[in-house]
């Protein structure tokens, strides 16, 4: 080819490729504008299908929450397919939750008050009897608020307030127990009593400084000097005067019987715990008469894996008191002694509780008649009197608890007691201050308590004076009660 056609060819070749890349370009953007449109259409119409099935589910939710029973479809008709709704209201509680819930509130009402360095406890309780010398089925035994306040690193505070409701309709001097539901609240009288200060004491503390109103004083390491007025550590049923401490329902004859209900008097005292070794002082009004003073007190050693764990819910070890006490008359002159012996064991679920008390009067007691003719005790003798004897009075009691919760699972207590109680006289008064014939006692209890919560127990007992009986108004051979324990 002549060389200038060839140059002329190039060059129209060259143009020709050159305005095919321009449509080419060209048709690639028509083609990317086309795509986009579609694609945003597209997205228009998920959006707006969302909407309107989100529209749906809500109609739907109001028309199952309105109708009042699900639709029936017609016969012949195809039953309609379920619709999978949102999922309904929050169930009911169980009682296990709203125990729960209840132990959050008082969990959070304890903080904030140990903030300010007070604590608070307390708890009440609700009978149910079998036929009773009452005549009433149900009652409120004792309400207790108890009060422990630290002021500093030396000095603090306690106090337990006790109100009883009298719902079983017992005359108001009947004995503590039977006046506030027969559930023994411990410490307090009856006498038109209904309410009182069963502890109220300021303190003086080195080592520890809590101070429980009542019940097991020797948890921790430390030295106390107390005065107010307190619970005279006796014994060791001392530690369960309170009803949410006790695994049983009512107290043994040591306890109602030899100390009127529970040792409680206005004086001074101290005690303290180190290592195996605690003891206890005290210095009290006296407490068999409206006269006089008391001095006495307590030493124990505690033996086991811990020296403070005697004291838990399940203790183990073995611990040893001896106790004694003297009380004088307004001249000073001895007018009653008690001694006393405690031996408690514990190993594993198993728990044995034992006490022993004698009560030496050392004053002679006559009988003097009133205007009417009703015998009256008194102490001063008189030629024209006749005896009544000496108070003598001796007692004990073995107490055994299970705790089951490790054969059955459940926060199951189980427990047996036999009581004894062998007074001297053959004479004794009752509430009312009139004579009464009285006997040698004797009291099995048979029973077992059920934890719901920490706050929250239900107990079980059966007692039988295995055919021993006084004349007292207030005595039943045979008695059954279930009691319910809140505690905050």
């Amino acid at each position: 080819m002549h060389p200038r056609n060839q140059r002329i060819a190039i060059a129209l070749l060259s143009l020709a490729a050159h305005a095919n890349a321009h449509a080419t370009a060209a048709e690639d953007e028509h083609i990317r504008q086309i795509v986009q449109g579609v694609l945003k259409e597209k997205d228009q119409k998920i959006e707006q299908l969302e909407a309107r099935i989100k529209q749906l589910e809500q109609e739907r939710s109001g028309a199952v929450a309105a109708a009042p029973s699900p639709a029936v479809a017609k016969a012949g008709e195809p039953a309609p397919a379920p619709v999978k709704t949102a999922a309904n209201g929050k169930p009911e509680p169980t009682v296990d939750t709203k125990l729960q819930a209840l132990d959050k509130k008082i969990a959070a009402l304890k903080e904030a008050a140990e903030a300010n360095g007070l604590q608070m406890s307390g708890f009440f309780d609700i009978n149910a009897k079998t036929g009773n010398s009452t005549d009433q089925t149900f009652s409120v035994g004792s309400v207790e608020l108890d009060l422990d306040y630290v002021h500093d690193d030396h000095f603090g505070a306690s106090s337990a307030l006790v109100l009883c409701g009298n719902s079983s309709n017992a005359d108001y001097g009947a004995p503590g127990a039977v006046f506030c539901g027969n559930s023994g609240p411990g410490a307090l009288s009856g006498g038109s009593t209904m309410a009182g200060i069963a502890v109220a004491l300021v303190d003086y503390h080195m080592f520890n400084d809590r101070i429980p109103p009542r019940g097991r004083i020797f948890n921790n390491k430390g030295l106390h000097i107390q005065a107010g007025r307190f619970d005279l550590p006796f014994g060791n049923d001392y530690q369960n005067f309170a009803n949410k401490d006790r695994i049983t329902v009512t107290a043994p004859l040591t306890t109602s019987r030899m100390q009127l209900g529970g040792y409680n008097a206005d004086g001074i005292r101290s005690y303290g715990a180190w290592d195996i070794f605690n003891y206890s002082v005290f210095w009290t009004d006296a407490l068999y008469a409206n006269d006089g003073h008391t001095v006495g007190g307590r030493v124990g050693l505690a033996m086991g894996q811990n020296t403070y764990k005697i004291h838990n819910t399940n203790p183990e070890g073995i611990e040893i008191g001896v106790s004694h006490l003297s009380e004088f008359d307004g001249e000073n002159r001895i007018r009653n002694t008690v001694y006393g012996a405690d031996l408690s064991i514990g190993y594993g679920m198993w728990r044995l509780q034992n006490e022993f008390m004698l009560l030496n009067a050392h004053q002679q007691v006559f009988l003097e008649q009133d205007a009417d003719g009703n015998p009256l005790p008194v102490i001063i003798p008189d030629p024209n009197t006749s005896p009544f004897g000496k108070g003598h009075q001796l007692g004990y009691h073995s107490t055994l608890t299970v705790d089951l919760e490790s054969l059955s699972k459940q926060p199951i207590v189980v427990f047996a007691r036999y009581s004894r109680w062998q007074p001297s006289q053959d004479l004794g008064l009752d509430f009312d201050g009139s004579t009464v014939a009285i006997n040698d006692l004797s009291m099995l209890s048979l029973g077992f308590n059920y934890k719901f919560s920490d706050h929250l127990r239900v107990k079980f007992e059966y007692n039988d004076s295995l055919g021993t009986e006084t004349a007292e108004r207030y005595f039943d051979r045979k008695l059954g009660i279930a009691q319910i324990v809140m505690s905050f």
